[in-house]
């Protein structure tokens, strides 16, 4: 691949990627983790805070839409894949330098980044600074490398609870490699550790004054979902599926194959090259980790978004092919069209909250019919979407499930005292896709408020006059509090 082959390649992604960007409507994500920024803390019940320290930045700089998210998450990935450059460049030159990037750059993992506001968003920025900076405090031994690779690691905890695998993977590296052993009882290692421990403060912090929600919702209750080790097909074909799509199938297939050789290699007692093994180190723990997990429970798609940078550096020591490189890249710019076919024009609905049609739709039907309640709460429950939305676009606090006994996570933090609104009346939105049957909503808010009435729900029409979303809507007076 040639300079001019690479320029070519850099410029159509970004098109395409500068596409999507403006087309993309709000996903009940962006909603959500702006709905933290109303209430700027240490950190939130299901995540910690710097991804909303991202959002209120940028939406102070370009004001409050999906489109200001939007461009930031595409300004913090841009910054990613500078910062995935300049870390590769400490390994390889020329032509393996153009197609390590490459094999990041187009996956559409990127792309995915770039148009939904997510966690992973700063662990990318913060996990590939740290690796440069981890890289360069190994190499040069200057201690103030270690320093700062300890605060950005600790940073990039502060951003998503996985980052916790750079520490473990420093470890892994100046466990195995020979030549760097002496470093784990070295006093720079241990000033690494302490500056990671700092920098996490934030969400240690908060954790030690909500007794622990966070870390027991992260840890315990989620291995809770795991009990009984029972092999499920679905969940392990959903995460290599998933995988191959978001990595692509050469980058991803390529990565195991690294993992067998290398494997083979440190079984037999061979010398690993430094590179490979610091590569390792950062990408197989995580990886191991989760495709173990998958076996028994479902792993989301993009829990091991970080085993992509440093994997990039060992996928193309096993890259021997040019001519898949082309196909790769090819594919995915397919990949790419469609993608943005189905965000401009969705030809194939979705079938869940989890799209980006229709959320500012509803909010004005919903605002229209608060104009004939005007003393009545609005809230809903399927999680935090629906809350969230609403909550994203309405000039007054939207309330979630926690109102009537349901899961309603950092919601239900920040509404937990329920006592003030005894009394009053409510409008309940709920998603066909949430509650089955109006007889079952019915049933439960019966319980909460003296009377019930069901209004005409609220239809959703694209511009060819096709019904894309229903939710039922409820008039219910008085609440009552348990």
């Amino acid at each position: 691949m040639n300079k001019k082959e690479f320029a070519g390649i850099i410029l159509l992604f970004t098109l395409l990627r500068l596409v999507a960007v403006c087309s993309m409507g709000l996903m009940t994500q962006d909603a959500y983790y702006t709905y933290y920024t109303e209430n700027l803390s240490w950190s939130y019940f299901d995540h910690p805070p710097m991804v909303a320290y991202m959002i209120w930045l940028f939406i102070t700089l370009f004001g409050k839409s999906a489109l200001a998210l939007h461009v930031g998450d595409f300004l913090v990935t841009s910054g990613t894949l500078c910062l995935l450059y300049l870390f590769l460049r400490n390994f390889f030159t020329g032509d393996m330098l153009r197609k390590a990037f490459v094999l990041v750059f187009t996956a559409p993992f990127i792309t995915l980044l770039m148009i939904n506001t997510t966690p992973d968003v700063p662990l990318l920025f913060f996990w590939t600074l740290s690796l440069l900076l981890i890289y360069k405090a190994v190499q040069s031994g200057q201690w103030y490398f270690w320093i700062l690779a300890g605060l950005v690691a600790g940073i990039a905890f502060d951003s998503k609870y996985t980052a916790v695998f750079l520490p473990a993977g420093l470890f892994c590296f100046l466990l195995f490699s020979k030549d760097h052993r002496k470093l784990l009882l070295s006093w720079k290692f241990i000033l690494f550790l302490i500056t990671f421990v700092l920098a996490c403060f934030p969400v240690i912090y908060w954790n030690i004054q909500n007794d622990f929600i966070s870390i027991k919702y992260q840890s315990a209750e989620r291995a809770s979902d795991m009990s009984g080790i029972v092999i499920k097909a679905r969940c392990i074909f959903g995460f290599l599926g998933s995988q191959l799509l978001l990595a692509l199938p050469v980058f991803f297939t390529t990565l195991f194959i690294s993992a067998v050789v290398l494997l083979k290699r440190l079984w037999k007692r061979e010398k690993i090259e430094t590179e490979q093994l610091f590569a390792a180190s950062f990408s197989f723990p995580m990886l191991f980790c989760f495709t173990a997990i998958a076996f028994i429970s479902w792993v989301k798609m993009n829990w091991i978004m970080p085993v992509f940078i440093s994997g990039a550096l060992l996928a193309v020591y096993y890259f021997k092919s040019a001519a898949l490189l082309w196909w790769q890249t090819g594919f995915s710019v397919l990949v790419h069209i469609l993608f943005i076919i189905e965000i401009v024009w969705m030809p194939i609905p979705v079938q869940s909250n989890d799209t980006w049609w229709g959320w500012d739709k509803l909010a004005e039907e919903v605002q229209e019919l608060k104009t004939k309640h005007p003393d009545a709460i609005v809230f809903s429950d399927n999680w935090y979407k629906t809350s969230a939305a609403l909550n994203f676009y309405l000039p007054e606090h939207v309330y979630a499930g926690n109102l009537i006994g349901k899961f309603a996570y950092q919601f239900a933090l920040d509404d937990a005292d329920l006592s003030s609104l005894k009394g009053r009346n409510a409008l309940f939105i709920s998603s066909d896709k949430h509650w089955r049957g109006k007889e079952n909503i019915q049933m439960t808010l019966e319980e909460y408020f003296e009377s019930v009435t069901p209004l005409d729900s609220i239809i959703l029409r694209d511009k060819n006059e096709r019904i894309r979303r229903r939710f039922a809507v409820f008039e219910c007076n008085y609440y009552l509090p348990k």
